[in-house]
């Protein structure tokens, strides 16, 4: 007999193997008041177990090392500088002195005050911030218990390999740990796709489920279990022919995969000789790495948005680093930066602007870029300073107008100006384009398209805008469409747009990762797609195989009504290989 165990799947793959539990110990975290003579004491007390918790996460990142690490070295280094924040070391102190109260204590209830504030808004990057700081307060509550700032060291054996860690939530520091002890495959019972954890393990390419209840209550040390990250399955069984199912279908997926990758080496033409592009999205420096390992065009969409996670903004100097970085790395191909597509929620305090009631229609993108110029400079004159190390375009994110446009154009071109001055040189000819995501602009691409050297289309938010639905609620996820025909013609109107102005147009959603919908915008007359880099070998492959002329009959066959009535038909029909 079997028991499946459900969750979300964060990382695909397939892994046979056995339980290792990881269960935390109960934390105790004492209440008493102090005498006068014993406050400074405490303090003190408290500053060597944040010393503590800072010498930790710096010995990990010191570690860290091999592929995919990058983004290891980021959280650790995260996480010790909120160990350094005014808001939680030094209001501890004063809560401390005010209250006298004790270390765990104060902490605890300072903790508390951050937290209601970071629950008080309801986005997925706060929740991010939220889970750093539960981790940075549990390392120092740890140290001032004086119990392992990590489970992994004192629970885990040394070689991991055929090992499933089920947990219930891990921080970078386990989970870089994990990583170099050769885990095979992790378990949490919290957590969501985009927790620190999913993050890491997706660029570690671990296979992982998160959010599976009751895990450890449910599930024994050392119990057989199999892993499908795709499905977000954890099967608990012996049974010696699902065993032999799955270890069959894990050698027809690593097959297949080395399969894949055949494709990318062939000419980007369809089947009937129609050519295409494919462009990756990146942020990571392995994920750029991975992309010209791949054979990309070029980087469709550079997101820069992990740049301004901490608490202090990046400096232009910073941001320069990063931006030159990735250049090089593409060594020659072109690499669109998207500049900061943020809310005023999402920065520090010092920079915040004030948040509105609805984040997702707010201050944010180019209208924050736009009220913040002198955050916006900064960005734009790091970006000019790498373009002299290979071509770079900018991407404005959040249009609805030409005048946003125009006046984003003359700050960079007093950017520019500014940087001549001083003797830096920059691409004088640096394209700038335009995101087509909201009603507004695609309503008015045609005008906007007069002002833009390129544009790229996300899906993504473009398709949650039309049609008013928020596909994480469950309630309305059903209406999420991606072959609406209002979607579809906004998408074409776009197209046409770029083809009468003569400029490239590219789309840069999920859309563009997915074998069925890339034939279906293909149909549209896309032929530039921009994905991340796990996306390439399948998309390509799909796209080599395809019929342009067959994928237009079909889509137009569906946005006028004939045989093509739904829009899983569509893709449907699609995939399904017929001549043109």
């Amino acid at each position: 007999m079997s028991l499946v165990l459900t969750g979300i799947g964060t990382t695909s793959g397939i892994v046979i193997g056995r339980v290792h539990r990881l269960t935390p110990g109960e934390l105790s975290l004492p209440e008493y008041h102090l005498e006068p003579d014993a406050i400074e004491v405490e303090i003190e007390r408290l500053h060597r177990a944040v010393d503590r918790g800072q010498r930790f996460l710096l010995d990990m990142y010191e570690k860290v090392t091999g592929e995919g690490t990058d983004t290891a070295r980021e959280l650790l280094e995260a996480h010790r500088l909120i160990l350094k924040d005014p808001l939680l070391a030094d209001a501890t102190c004063n809560r401390i002195r005010d209250e006298r109260i004790n270390a765990e204590w104060a902490l605890f209830k300072q903790a508390e005050q951050l937290l209601a504030e970071f629950r008080r808004m309801d986005d997925d990057y706060i929740a991010l911030r939220r889970e750093d700081l539960e981790q940075a307060v549990n390392l120092i509550q740890r140290e001032l218990a004086e119990q392992p700032a990590s489970l992994v060291g004192s629970q885990v054996p040394h070689q991991l390999d055929a090992t499933i860690i089920v947990a219930p939530e891990l921080g970078p520091a386990d989970l870089t740990l994990l990583h170099q002890r050769r885990v095979a495959g992790l378990v949490t019972e919290h957590g969501g796709p985009w927790s620190h954890s999913a993050i890491l393990a997706r660029s570690l390419e671990i296979p992982m489920i998160v959010g599976i209840h009751h895990a450890l209550e449910i599930l024994e040390e050392g119990e057989p279990v199999i892993l499908d990250g795709h499905y977000g399955a954890l099967l608990a069984s012996d049974d010696e022919s699902l065993q032999r199912h799955y270890q069959d279908k894990l050698e027809v997926t690593r097959q297949h995969r080395t399969d894949l990758r055949r494709y990318l080496g062939r000419p980007s033409k369809t089947r009937d000789g129609e050519s295409f592009q494919l462009f990756g999205n990146a942020e990571l420096p392995q994920e750029f790495q991975r992309c010209k390992d791949d054979q990309v065009a070029g980087i469709g969409l550079m997101r820069t948005e992990y740049l301004f996670l901490d608490n202090d903004l990046p400096d232009e100097e910073t941001q320069y680093r990063a931006y030159r970085q990735a250049v090089r790395t593409m060594a020659g191909l072109p690499v669109t930066v998207r500049t900061l597509d943020a809310g005023s929620d999402k920065l520090p305090p010092a920079m915040a602007i004030g948040q509105g009631p609805n984040p997702a229609l707010g201050l944010r993108g180019l209208r924050l870029s736009l009220a913040v110029t002198d955050l916006f400079r900064q960005q734009i004159r790091a970006i000019l300073r790498a373009s002299v190390d290979g071509p770079v375009q900018i991407l404005l994110p959040m249009l609805t107008g030409v005048g946003e446009v125009k006046l984003a154009r003359r700050l960079i071109g007093e950017c520019r100006e500014e940087l001549r001055r001083a003797g830096i040189e920059t691409d004088p000819g640096l394209p700038v384009g335009g995101m087509i995501e909201t009603p507004a602009a695609a309503l008015a691409v045609t005008r906007l398209a007069s002002e833009l050297d390129f544009m790229s289309i996300g899906t993504n938010d473009l398709i949650q805008y039309v049609l008013a639905i928020d596909r994480q609620d469950e309630l309305v996820s059903y209406l999420y469409d991606p072959a609406h025909p209002a979607i579809l013609d906004l998408i074409s109107r776009t197209v046409e747009a770029g083809k009468d102005h003569n400029i490239p147009v590219t789309v840069c959603g999920e859309l563009a990762g997915d074998e069925q919908a890339v034939r279906m915008l293909l149909g549209l007359g896309v032929t530039r797609f921009s994905m991340p880099p796990g996306s390439l070998p399948t998309v390509k492959k799909s796209l080599l195989e395809a019929s342009a002329k067959a994928c237009r009959k079909k889509v137009e066959d569906y946005l006028s009504g004939n045989e093509i009535e739904t829009s899983e038909k569509l893709l449907e029909s699609l995939m399904r290989d017929e001549s043109a």
